[in-house]
């Protein structure tokens, strides 16, 4: 009785599922939603599984005609290679045929092969069209449809392992086999009706992951209990579930997303890239390489204001955008592009891209907000510079000479009263002295407040000044003929920055030649100090002088790299923002 209420449910379950898909594939062909011949086919499939569980079933004809049909034209409803169309004839041939023998045509000689031969060329064909001509969308439907192949074979799998030969026997049996049939066409439909409407990827691997790990537990399972009986293959059984399915896990991951990373993975590994990562300025390239990485993409960028504009190998026109967004605020956007032959991201792209997006958020954040306080504390040093500058040459050119006026002023009232007021002639000579005084003052503040060097020479004499010792150091500098005009924040950095590099080659290159190369390009001061000491450690360890060097670069929002140079000594390589040149 069981068995036959099981059939009874099997049967309305079959009727109810087929029947509305054909009607939906119909409305869909009709609205130009779906291609017709892929349609027309599993249509067909559709039909003759309803009808055959009311026994009104072609013996096997419309299988031999739908699937060959179906194996060409999915999903796009074109035959591709366009010779397919032969071998498609040739089953519909069959199929008429079988369904003109009453089926006594299936045990000829030779019937088996050439069927084989047939629907071999047509899966082979949609590997093809799968791996190179198929779009993302495409490539969507064709998971629905594997996903329900892959279903449908691990039902009959299990029907064998359990019951023996499938469909034969018991109501139960017959019932479940027909069951078991059902996912194949109702994938396939779904891969044309809508193939987003979930996420299929995500299904597949689970489908595939029990598709690898039961064998081999079943294998398990079966070899222990020959050898040993009794309650040890289920111990057998405990102890290799957790290694085996998460291999098959991985396995399964693999094939599903061609080596890309999951949402949980891509996002500890940017955790992990970013808490590497001393540098604030490198986060933006940090996230991008991240997502690169991930997806096997081809390139991406982030598109925003400042630090937050950057980009990761190639970005064409057509990327996708997703939106960078921190506590209600849009930070930048990050565009990827479909990678090279695919015409489209994949929803598993969209997810893992979305989920980067909300983890990367705070970092970029972060990063924006310390360019921006970089960018304040550098225009601050600039206009401090420049306003020492500007002091300077007040002292030095309107009140030193007002001074010094004053002060021959004072001689002369000395000269002046020294015969006929003696107190008189001591007040202007001590008045001499203070005024005297007050000159020294005022050019030792001028000293203080800027090298005069700088204004007086330029950067390129400064630095000349500054660097020749009189030790066997060769010290050549290399800078453009004509002065260079800096703002006075960066050329004071520089001046600075040289005299430390090239008193660390002193103490500690044993070095006999030494480079100073400067050079302006596109509101940029270059400079380069080489030498052809002993190089640099394999691990270097900053001290105070390179930790100065490095400080005075990134308050004016430069950049340093310690390097080798190309003769086997240190190369110390800085870049400063000249913006306000001249």
């Amino acid at each position: 009785m069981d068995g036959d209420l099981l059939l009874l449910a099997s049967d309305v379950t079959g009727q109810l599922t087929a029947w509305p898909l054909v009607a939906l594939l119909a409305v869909a062909v009709a609205r130009r939603r779906c291609p017709a011949l892929p349609a027309l086919a599993v249509a067909a499939l559709l039909v003759e599984l309803a009808l055959h569980r009311v026994g009104l079933d072609s013996g096997g004809a419309v299988w031999f005609a739908a699937l060959p049909l179906l194996l060409a034209v999915y999903p796009d409803g074109r035959f591709v290679p366009r010779w397919f169309v032969v071998p498609v004839v040739v089953s519909l041939g069959i199929g008429v045929a079988v369904l003109a023998t009453g089926g006594a045509v299936t045990d000829a000689p030779g019937f088996a092969p050439w069927v084989g031969i047939a629907q071999g060329l047509l899966i082979g064909g949609q590997v093809h069209r799968y791996r190179r001509r198929a779009s993302t969308a495409e490539r969507e439907s064709v998971r629905w449809a594997i996903l329900g192949l892959l279903v449908c074979v691990l039902c009959f799998a299990l029907l064998a392992a359990v019951g023996g030969p499938i469909g034969e026997g018991s109501a139960t049996a017959v019932a479940l086999a027909d069951l078991a049939v059902l996912p194949a066409p109702v994938g396939a439909a779904i891969g044309l009706l809508r193939p987003r409407v979930v996420d299929a990827d995500a299904a597949l691997r689970i489908v595939l992951a029990v598709a690898v790990a039961a064998p081999v537990l079943a294998l398990v399972y079966g070899g222990t209990l020959a050898v040993a009986g009794g309650w040890w293959g289920a111990a057998a059984v405990a102890a290799a579930a957790v290694p085996v399915i998460r291999c098959a896990g991985r396995a399964s991951a693999w094939v599903v997303y061609r080596g890309r990373r999951d949402g949980g993975a891509a996002v500890t590994d940017l955790g992990r890239r970013l808490d590497a990562q001393p540098q604030a300025r490198l986060v933006p390239e940090t996230v991008l390489r991240t997502v690169v990485d991930s997806l096997h993409l081809d390139g991406a960028a982030l598109r925003g204001a400042g630090a937050l504009d950057a980009a990761v190998g190639e970005t064409p026109g057509t990327a996708e955008e997703f939106p960078v967004v921190y506590q209600g605020e849009q930070l930048a956007v990050l565009a990827v592009a479909p990678r090279r032959g695919e015409t489209g991201l994949t929803g598993h792209d969209r997810r893992v891209l979305r989920l980067l997006a909300v983890h990367a958020a705070p970092a970029l954040h972060g990063a924006r907000a310390l360019d921006e306080l970089t960018a304040t504390h550098s225009r601050m040093l600039l206009a401090r510079e420049e306003e020492r500058r500007r002091l300077r040459r007040d002292l030095h050119d309107d009140l030193s000479p007002t001074l010094a006026g004053l002060r021959l002023g004072a001689a002369a009232v000395a000269r002046r009263a020294a015969g006929s007021d003696p107190e008189l002639a001591r007040l202007a000579a001590d008045l001499q002295d203070d005024i005297a005084g007050a000159v020294a003052q005022t050019r030792e503040i001028a000293y203080g407040l800027r090298p005069p060097v700088l204004d007086d020479l330029g950067l390129v004499a400064a630095i000349a000044g500054r660097v020749h010792g009189p030790d066997e150091l060769c010290v050549r500098i290399d800078a453009p003929g004509g002065p260079l005009e800096l703002p006075a924040a960066v050329d004071l950095a520089a001046l600075r920055i040289v005299q430390e590099a090239v008193s660390n080659v002193r103490r500690h290159a044993g070095a006999t030649r030494c480079t100073v190369a400067l050079a302006l390009d596109d509101d940029t001061l270059t400079v380069r100090v080489t030498d052809d000491g002993v190089g640099l450690p394999a691990r270097l360890r900053p001290g105070i002088g390179l930790t100065s060097i490095r400080e005075r670069a990134t308050e004016l929002g430069g950049t340093v790299e310690f390097g080798a140079a190309e003769d086997g000594g240190a190369r110390v390589d800085v870049r400063l923002p000249a913006g306000g040149a001249g």
